[in-house]
């Protein structure tokens, strides 16, 4: 009973490494795009069953290698940002977590090659090659430099949208159905920006969340060279500026269609304004935490609404 329950607690420490809810966010994205949103465009596709199947486990086999590489490069700062939920140095030793790592990563390349070479597009492996290259300066360099890393991080979030576009319509578009196909890329490319706005600013109260550990650890954050309030009031503004962007979008396409503005008025709009309001007021780290998790939320909600925009779109044509 005892060995069942260790291993149990080992595997359970295995999942929260590679951040089991963040993989199963972007499984979820990918199917929603492929089957509740090229649909309602006409659009045509290329990949299979089975093709699909590769670039999602592609895509969480590199994100998942992300997030141990991280947390590898993480250990100093997160002794002090997360001391209860730290895994690598405690349940994990950093040999074994490297070892996870390159299995992780060149098992995604290695998928991601497969999937290039079964489309014909030999030079779409530069995707995972640049993604997986990305994350490892990121954790090595880049996340301690001010809003440097947060961009690319934030980069990479709306690259796993991205991604669909490059793999199911460039590589099916043809002269009959271009203007299908690019209708699917522009607001494929508007959902890539609205999860670039959303991870960015999630990634400026993260890391007022963390400033103590980040301190520490002597990364240079932007709370850490402009301050924790100033950063607060920054990402205020800036999510003020994606609430202006996002409503004009709803009233430009959505506008007559009721259901769809009121969902994503409370459903994104409305907590997104109560993030930026309580950016001005909240002061402790917990407070900031609930804010990082409203804003995942936030991002969920809008990938769960992307089939009811699409069908809204196609029906407004």
């Amino acid at each position: 009973m005892n060995v069942f329950s260790a291993s149990q607690t080992k595997a359970v420490n295995y999942l929260k490494l590679i951040r089991l809810p963040n993989l199963i966010m972007i499984i979820v994205l990918q199917c929603i795009i492929k089957y509740g949103f090229f649909a309602h465009f006409d659009a045509q596709i290329s990949l299979s069953a089975l093709g699909f199947t590769f670039l999602i486990m592609a895509t969480v086999f590199i994100a998942a290698g992300g997030y141990i590489i991280n947390d590898i490069y993480d250990v100093t700062a997160d002794k002090i940002n997360k001391p209860k939920q730290r895994i690598i140095g405690v349940s994990i030793d950093q040999k074994q977590a490297r070892l996870l790592y390159y299995l992780f990563t060149f098992t995604g390349m290695g998928l991601g090659f497969v999937l290039s070479a079964m489309i014909r597009k030999p030079l779409f492996m530069l995707y995972f090659l640049l993604v997986s290259i990305s994350l490892y300066v990121y954790s090595r360099v880049l996340k301690k430099v001010p809003l440097i890393g947060n961009i690319l991080i934030s980069i990479l979030v709306a690259a796993t949208i991205l991604i669909l576009g490059a793999f199911e319509l460039v590589p099916a578009m043809n002269p009959e159905n271009e203007v299908q196909q690019w209708a699917a890329l522009t607001v494929l490319k508007d959902i890539a920006l609205f999860a670039f706005l959303i991870n960015f600013l999630r990634e400026l109260v993260k890391d007022i969340e963390d400033i103590q550990g980040d301190h520490v650890a002597r990364y240079r954050t932007l709370p850490i060279v402009i301050g924790a309030k100033r950063t607060a009031q920054a990402a205020s503004v800036f999510g003020l500026i994606g609430i202006f962007f996002i409503t004009l979008y709803t009233f430009n396409y959505l506008y007559n269609e009721k259901w769809a503005v009121a969902i994503i008025f409370f459903g994104i709009i409305a907590p997104l304004g109560y993030v930026c309001a309580q950016l001005w007021e909240v002061t402790t780290k917990k407070q900031f935490s609930r804010l990082s998790l409203l804003l995942k939320i936030i991002m969920f909600l809008g990938i769960c609404a992307i089939p009811l925009i699409s069908y809204t779109l196609d029906h407004a044509r």
